[in-house]
């Protein structure tokens, strides 16, 4: 008769297994509460402005850190704390405007030609917005006071802090898919084509005070104008898809909600939807459609809840239509941008014997 094997008795809580776990692959979900946990305090204490810019700042950063590394945060979170103050000095005023809309381009296309930085162009997409709707953090009347643009300095450098370890710590134990990096040459080029279309559309919507419409209108014609890409007719029809499909969807969730509905009823999807945005452009599986049709939504329910009216989703509800019929402005002016330099690409055969040949048949990722 065999004697019984004796075993080691299981631990009674686990915690040296949850720990080595939590240490060598942290999951996605932990970073998000820990993102989000400061906005709930921002929110709750009656400081929905200042959450506006953490969350900016923390979750961009989170994701540009996750995807590029920690040196492509620490390089990129000055950059966005900078362009982020940039646009409380540049609000109301239609050539500064430009030329921030120029370097705000120039940025994104440089971080996507690194491929490293891809993601670099979802803080893009939101300085566009910045630039028409600047924040406003301290209790002033203009966002271009001192004392504004100081506090949303410090809170940006701070959440991008923030951000950037967060990213470092979800990096941790996880293959990140490399992206294809393109030339220098190409990055600039790119941004400087896409930089004077969007600089037009800057000037022309702050001389005419468009607004939030104006914001929608920058940030739509710089989603689809992407002349430097491969396939660019069905990249820009596919971006387009995407922010009809991103307007139409936080519409209907937002009439779904009673009009009393707190600021949290918008704050969580919209970091929901902003972490699955970032993981379709991370997984390499999704056409670009998907990303864009879920950091819209994100973006327009991020900035219904930090705004400073007493009732948000009834605001967010009375610019739908604006919304809509400035987003299909934008994209009617990106595809006609998108016309133009096809036009004159064929006619002149600059994709004969050039580099701009090459460049265009490369994919850098995030494009």
């Amino acid at each position: 008769m065999s004697s019984p094997v004796e075993t080691q008795p299981a631990p009674l809580f686990g915690f040296r297994p949850l720990v080595k776990q939590l240490t060598e692959k942290p999951p996605i979900l932990l970073g998000l509460i820990l993102a989000i946990l400061p906005l709930v305090y921002l929110v709750s204490y009656g400081r929905a402005s200042a959450a506006g810019v953490v969350f900016l700042s923390s979750m961009l950063l989170l994701v540009i850190t996750m995807s590029g590394g920690l040196k492509v945060g620490l390089v990129n979170a000055p950059a966005f704390s900078i362009l982020m103050t940039m646009s409380c000095i540049v609000g109301g005023r239609p050539l500064a405007a430009g030329a921030l809309a120029l370097i705000v381009a120039l940025w994104a296309s440089l971080g996507t030609a690194s491929g490293r930085g891809a993601l670099v162009i979802m803080g893009a997409l939101i300085m566009t917005i910045q630039i028409m709707t600047p924040p406003q953090v301290a209790h002033t009347t203009s966002p271009h006071a001192w004392r504004n643009v100081t506090a949303v300095f410090a809170y940006a450098v701070v959440a991008s802090a923030w951000g950037i370890l967060i990213g470092v710590l979800l990096r941790s134990g996880r293959t990140i898919p490399s992206f294809p990096k393109v030339t220098l040459r190409w990055g600039i080029t790119q941004g400087l084509m896409i930089g004077v279309v969007v600089a037009i559309v800057a000037i022309v919507a702050t001389s005419r005070h468009a607004g939030q419409g104006g914001a929608w209108l920058l940030m739509t014609t710089f989603l689809v104008f992407k002349p430097l890409t491969p396939d660019p007719w069905q990249h820009s029809l596919q971006r387009a898809l995407g922010t009809v499909l991103g307007v139409l969807i936080v519409a209907i969730y937002l009439h779904t909600l009673p009009a009393a509905a707190p600021p949290m009823a918008l704050l969580i999807p919209a970091a929901l939807m902003a972490v699955a945005a970032a993981l379709t452009v991370l997984s390499q599986r999704w056409p670009y459609w998907c990303f864009v049709a879920l950091w819209t939504p994100a973006v327009v329910l991020l900035f219904t809840c930090t705004s400073s009216a007493s009732k948000t989703v009834a605001t967010a509800r009375s610019v739908d239509v604006l919304r809509l019929e400035y987003s299909l402005l934008g994209i009617a002016i990106a595809l006609a941008a998108e016309g133009l330099f096809l036009g004159i690409n064929a006619a002149f055969h600059l994709e004969k014997n050039t580099w701009i040949g090459n460049a265009a048949r490369a994919d850098p990722g995030g494009s």
